[in-house]
């Protein structure tokens, strides 16, 4: 097993849309700091992730399936980057939960009901609704688009041998439909987090994600993140947050958002990862990239304590938008903190005892004359 080597040049561009995107989420959650600005369409922000999150795994991954990397292989790629984060971020929620029953009359019945919702969410599962929650992740409201895109992986990598550009093209458009489907059904494409409307997370993720391996394939599914450096990528970085203040009456919101989803992500994708911003700007949208997972999986604790705070008084939206920037601050910090001395070093321990395992099985093999598998790469990406 190895982690990724540092010096892999990213596609820059996509890296700091990635960052502004986890940005956007984050003021959509923590609106009451913001005051009435926030734009109408900001849910399409989750759906351009998944995109992203396409087109930069079959970068990342055609190859190697087509070298013999497995299913069971390449979700374990997955889980190593994404649990670490994901459970760092529930259990921060959980403690932030339990605080706030401390003194209520009913505050021990309420702890014992958050804590059989954390059970199967503390192994990356959704929480029944038979437990009490309504969301699909009680704790992590927005971990629902983790277990959407993981199924989706799943079964990205198990038809893959089937999946030539043509029958990619079939499977796009079979999801539109979908989409369009749940985006009628509901009226809006901002569904999937509870019960509810879970099927819909589905139905975003798997036009999303396949809409991005689509991409790839139309790009010439490119070799290398080597982009020409020009500083029109600086002005397309408004791309996304340009098309998220469209607005839209109740009556139009779903036609809105089908044309935004079905008409717009691809070619942002498509122009995006064509060039690269200038080298004074790289950094930045570099550690946007490196950061966005960790601004999004961890602003849920402040999302909650806003609420509670909103209950009470009027003090933060009294005061947006300065609270907004310094919840935005607050949460960039962590996150930043998170990434760098948690999240690498956990994902690098993992990677190492998954190493040593299969080193020691392998001598096992080798001793007893049993073939010696094809050995696993486990990339930090």
């Amino acid at each position: 097993m190895e982690t990724r080597n540092p010096t892999v040049t990213n596609f820059v561009l996509l890296d700091g849309m990635r960052g502004l995107g986890a940005l956007l989420v984050l003021a959509g959650h923590t609106i009451a700091a913001w005051g009435p600005v926030w734009p109408a369409s900001g849910a399409i922000v989750v759906d351009a992730f998944f995109a992203l999150s396409g087109f930069v795994l079959a970068y990342a991954y055609e190859p190697k399936f087509r070298d013999g990397m497995g299913a069971g292989e390449f979700m374990l790629h997955r889980v190593v980057r994404l649990f670490p984060l994901y459970l760092l971020g529930t259990m921060l929620v959980y403690v932030t939960l339990m605080a706030f029953t401390v003194g209520d009359a009913d505050g021990a019945k309420r702890a014992d009901g958050i804590t059989l919702q954390l059970l199967p969410q503390l192994v990356m599962l959704p929480s029944p609704p038979q437990l009490g929650g309504a969301d699909v992740y009680s704790l992590n409201v927005p971990a629902y688009t983790l277990f959407c895109e993981l199924a989706v992986n799943l079964v990205y990598v198990l038809i893959f041998r089937w999946l030539s550009t043509r029958v990619l093209i079939g499977v796009v458009l079979a999801a539109a439909v979908a989409l369009a489907i749940t985006i009628l059904t509901f009226g809006r494409i901002d569904v999937g987090s509870d019960w509810g409307t879970w099927w819909g997370g589905l139905a975003r993720a798997m036009f999303g994600f396949f809409l991005g391996v689509l991409a790839y394939r139309l790009a010439g599914s490119p070799r290398t993140a080597n982009r020409p450096k020009h500083w029109f990528a600086v002005p397309m970085m408004v791309m996304l947050p340009a098309v998220c203040f469209i607005p839209a009456t109740p009556e139009w919101r779903p036609f809105v958002d089908i044309a935004l989803a079905c008409g717009i992500l691809l070619p942002i994708l498509l122009v995006c990862q064509s060039f690269s911003p200038p080298d004074r700007f790289a950094a930045l949208f570099t550690l946007g990239g490196q950061i966005s997972y960790a601004v999004y999986i961890l602003h849920q604790p402040m999302r909650e304590i806003l609420e509670r705070i909103q209950w009470k008084s009027t003090i933060v939206s009294d005061l947006a938008p300065w609270s907004g920037m310094a919840v935005m601050a607050l949460v960039v910090t962590i996150a930043f903190l998170a990434e760098r001395y948690y999240d690498r070093p956990v994902r690098t321990a993992i990677v190492a005892w998954l190493k040593s395992r299969e080193t020691k099985a392998a001598a096992l093999r080798s001793a007893t004359g049993r073939p010696i598998r094809r050995r696993l790469t486990v990339q930090r990406r």
